[in-house]
């Protein structure tokens, strides 16, 4: 079962395609990369949970490239859920289940158990409180032996990856001082106090990382 909370992260923007789909540039451009960086960590058969999948390019792309994996996209926004659903029809993804509405960020979310769990750019959007129920709720949602994988722009001790990094910290704190990037040390620890253990650290185009960790 599916609860939904009443916090609300901000979306990337997105455009406005003919058939009820919208399209971000930023998943256009980073769907293939993420496609082979996860291709050695996603497991052959199981079940994925994707948190905020967006406007659902991410899912179509990973689906597609994982064909015995099921596929759960989830997202609070309803126009998000109708473009997810609108491009696994348009793709004809038959891994891919209809998304269902999820909002990761309330405190006591709960949904049976999947083997891996995948979000990506959401951290920077929400509040840290907000990120630490994502966190946490993803540990209680993991089977044992499960996998997170969290993709995104993230600070390293307390430093930006680049420039353009902390310019857009700048701009999203901003608009509201309770949002902006994490530190990777600080999602660690809220993640080994909820059972999680770092697996890898993947490097990604434009100073992004995946991090993966590990359910026991």
């Amino acid at each position: 079962m599916v609860r939904n909370g009443d916090m609300t992260p901000t979306h990337s923007n997105a455009d406005s395609l003919d058939d009820g789909r919208l399209s971000a540039p930023a998943a256009v451009r980073n769907a293939p990369a993420i496609v082979a960086a996860l291709a050695g960590w996603l497991p052959d058969r199981g079940r994925v949970l994707e948190i905020a999948a967006g406007t659902g390019e991410h899912a179509v792309a990973l689906a597609r490239a994982n064909p015995d994996l099921v596929w759960q996209p989830t997202d609070i926004d309803p126009a998000r859920l109708a473009s997810i659903d609108a491009w696994r029809a348009a793709e004809g993804v038959k891994n891919m289940r209809v998304a269902t509405m999820l909002d990761a960020t309330a405190p006591d979310w709960q949904v049976e158990p999947f083997d891996v769990i995948y979000l990506a750019n959401l951290m920077h959007l929400v509040s840290e409180a907000a990120a630490a129920n994502v966190i946490r709720g993803a540990a209680r949602a993991l089977a044992p032996g499960g996998r997170f994988c969290i993709y995104g722009p993230f600070r390293t001790g307390g430093a930006f990856r680049s420039d353009g990094d902390a310019s857009f910290h700048a701009r999203l704190t901003a608009s509201d001082p309770s949002i902006g990037y994490k530190d990777l040390e600080w999602i660690e620890a809220v993640g080994a106090e909820a059972g999680l253990a770092r697996a890898a650290m993947i490097e990604m185009p434009a100073n992004n990382l995946i991090a993966i960790f590990d359910r026991p």
